[in-house]
């Protein structure tokens, strides 16, 4: 969970993510603002998913760029906006099951 996680702080937490394998699911920061979420961070990270948590706003949120970004890093987006509610639960088996409630 990144929070509003970027520039520097946003480097050290990637820097971390590199070191152990793949993220699975990435909740992405400040709502998919254009200023978090790089692509240096993605590559380190590299996330399998990726949940915004984002509604209707006047700041184009999410951004064009952090759409791209995402794409280009291979990474399935998911959004509150278009699903609603999104549930993500990993079964003891391993087995990942996702509900979406609009």
């Amino acid at each position: 969970l990144t929070g509003d996680l970027t520039g520097p702080n946003e480097h050290t937490v990637g820097t971390i993510c590199a070191r152990g394998p793949p993220l699975y699911l990435l909740k992405v920061a400040h709502h998919g603002s254009r200023h978090s979420t790089s692509a240096s961070f993605l590559s380190q990270a590299q996330p399998r998913f990726a949940v915004i948590c984002v509604g209707p706003n006047s700041y184009g949120h999410p951004t064009p760029e952090a759409l791209q970004r995402l794409r280009a890093a291979e990474t399935r987006v998911y959004t509150t906006q278009k699903k609603g509610t999104i549930t993500l639960t990993i079964e003891k088996s391993g087995k990942a099951k996702w509900q979406f409630a609009k």
